[in-house]
């Protein structure tokens, strides 16, 4: 049996949920724009359901103290081949122990790829609190772009909102196509056709909306990255390990 859903995580929990209700272990679950039709396998189209989604994640966080659903949301953020197959292995993991210690079990090889996951997620996480790099519009807006390996566009906003809650500002991942927008009141997730992105688009393509005096900033960080490096202790490999090429592309100081 293939299991097809519509992309988005509750599409993923309600065939989680029909998956279980009717007993049917799945050969694959995948979207319906990945999927390559054979005649040989048996499909089911799952349609979201956000009751049947809100029941898997509290019968999951019920057995685990909390801890299941958030570790179930990042394998699906990691957009992994075979990730929605990871996802049902570990749920299946879960109900058949009942309680969080299979979380810590490593011997069980979807609780070790699940946590290895994790671990790669959290790297990610890190290195856009750290490779995030604003600049202004003119409208007084901060934009920036990423192009992260994984989905984690919705793990980092609590970080940005905390440390420029008194700004506007918009993170955009390009490769995906949508953004994350702060108006120092809420955050909001808007697509590439939004009024927010449309009318600050120019200013991720070039320098035509940047503020005046953005330039000299950049020139600046630029100066002060220069003046903090020693020559003589240069490491190329281990500043590639902590700053890997390509986020350079996104940052100020390697322009």
């Amino acid at each position: 049996m293939v299991f097809i859903y519509d992309g988005s995580y509750e599409g993923l929990l309600s065939c989680i949920f029909v998956i279980f209700k009717e007993r049917k272990a799945p050969v694959a679950i995948c979207t319906e724009e990945r999927y390559q039709f054979t005649l040989l396998d048996e499909i089911t189209r799952v349609a979201s359901d956000d009751e049947s989604a809100a029941r898997v994640i509290k019968g999951l966080d019920e057995r685990t103290n909390g801890q299941a659903s958030a570790l179930i949301y990042k394998l699906f953020l990691s957009e992994l081949p075979e990730s929605e197959m990871l996802v049902y292995q570990v749920i299946q993991a879960i109900i058949q122990k009942g309680d969080e210690s299979i979380l810590e079990n490593f011997a069980n090889p979807s609780i070790l790829k699940a946590a290895q996951i994790e671990k790669m997620i959290h790297r990610e996480v890190h290195r856009m609190h750290a490779f995030v790099r604003f600049q202004k519009s003119r409208d007084g807006l901060f934009y920036s772009a990423i192009n992260p390996d994984f989905n984690v566009l919705p793990l980092i906003g609590d970080h940005f909102e905390r440390r420029y809650a008194d700004q506007h500002w918009l993170i955009f991942d390009t490769k995906r196509h949508y953004g994350l927008y702060y108006d120092r009141t809420e955050m909001k997730f808007v697509d590439a056709d939004d009024p927010v992105f449309t009318v600050n688009a120019c200013a991720l393509e070039g320098d035509a909306l940047q503020d005046e005096r953005e330039k000299e900033y950049q020139a600046l960080w630029k100066n002060y990255f220069q003046a903090v490096n020693i020559n003589e202790r240069n490491n190329k490999k281990l500043h590639l390990r902590h700053m890997p090429r390509r986020y350079w592309k996104y940052l100020t100081e390697k322009l």
